[in-house]
């Protein structure tokens, strides 16, 4: 699922994860190393920050509120950025500075081959697990690390875009990892609506899709394994989702399935929709980012 790919980027990873592979994993998540400051706001720190997730060494950033006290934790998992031009902890910097200001420790996984990340050299086919064991990874990483100022037994997670079909599959693959999860203008969480809108007449990447795996409608049984939306009973935490309906990256329709079938396992969802607004949310942040803030307050 590549949000916003160019549709001529043949190297872009389509990262199918079977769900029951992804559940069954054994995740290492370790290393944890707050490393350089690399930008310092009124409220916050970021700091570069290393960990290992499986073989790969994995970076990002993390942002550190300026006072004293031990924090809650919210983890980023980011929408599609072009891994050869990507820098970084560029990913996201509103919502670092945000919830870093109003009381959280936040950090963001740049995923493998991205940023100072190590390179995945599997097949962008092929690869199993891909950036959803980076995320379950950092999360156990930094459980590991012991940072005093951090509360690892308060974390919400936060998916935008592709993020948010990262950040789901990472929580239906780990109940307990979270405490609660946020969305918005994620993809679908049917991995068929994904591949059908990026992959679909793109050339070699579909054609590479096709051979290992074949079209939903021909193998509806792995397509079935690697959507999300069929495991949802899975999710063991509140979800907050936000779309707007003038979104022309990420159809609107998605969360609004994404939001019925969460409802259909019985779990709680809270749903907002902003009219006219777009994937990136310029006019109704504000509006947004409050109702994060208590939604956080209210569940971490």
């Amino acid at each position: 699922m590549v949000a916003g790919a160019a549709h001529n980027d043949t190297s872009t990873p389509f990262n199918l994860s079977s769900l029951p592979a992804l559940t069954e994993h054994e995740y290492d998540g370790r290393d944890f190393r707050v490393e350089h400051v690399v930008g310092r706001e009124l409220a916050s720190t970021r700091h570069h920050i290393s960990y290992r997730s499986g073989d790969l060494r994995i970076t990002g950033q993390l942002s550190v509120p300026r006072r004293p006290g031990q924090f809650p934790l919210v983890v980023l998992a980011h929408g599609y950025e072009n891994p050869a031009t990507y820098r970084s902890g560029v990913a996201l910097r509103r919502e670092q500075s945000y919830l870093a200001s109003i009381g959280y420790v936040v950090l963001l996984t740049d995923y493998r081959s991205h940023g100072g990340s190590d390179e995945d050299d599997s097949d962008p086919v092929a690869e199993p697990l891909g950036y959803a064991e980076d995320v379950v990874n950092a999360i156990v990483a930094i459980r590991g690390a012991g940072l005093h100022y951090v509360d690892t037994s308060r974390v919400a997670m936060l998916g935008r875009s592709m993020g948010g079909g990262v950040a789901l599959n990472a929580v239906v693959a780990r109940p307990g990892l979270v405490d609660a999860l946020v969305l918005y203008s994620s993809v679908s969480s049917s991995a068929a609506d994904n591949y059908e809108r990026w992959v679909v007449g793109r050339g070699d990447l579909d054609e590479r899709v096709l051979a290992v795996y074949g079209a939903p409608e021909a193998n509806p049984g792995f397509w079935g394994e690697v959507s999300a939306r069929n495991y949802l009973r899975r999710v063991d935490v509140p979800v907050q989702v936000h779309h707007g309906t003038a979104d022309a990256v990420c159809p609107l329709d998605w969360s609004r399935e994404t939001v019925d079938a969460l409802e259909w396992a019985g779990q709680t969802v809270e749903y907002h929709e902003y009219p006219g607004e777009g994937h990136r949310f310029d006019g109704a942040w504000p509006r947004m980012a409050r109702r994060i803030a208590r939604f956080l307050d209210e569940n971490v």
